[in-house]
């Protein structure tokens, strides 16, 4: 009996994310950047990530810390 491929790729889906500054793709939550070498910050509420310069994350409305 053969397995289900498409059931092992979802166990082995990464939650990946892409750089905000160079978008390489990351998996989440990454604290900085492989890539470029930036920080890069998520959204403490939605773990949406953060610009450098966002006050208030653009998925949930929270303030960003």
């Amino acid at each position: 009996m053969r397995s289900n491929p498409r059931a092992k790729r979802s166990e082995k889906k990464e939650r990946l994310c892409a750089c905000p500054y160079c978008d390489a793709n990351l998996p989440k939550p990454f604290p900085f950047c492989k890539a470029c070498g930036k920080e890069i910050r998520f959204c403490k509420s939605c773990g949406q990530v953060l610009s450098a310069e966002a006050r208030v994350c653009p998925g949930c409305g929270a303030q960003a810390g």
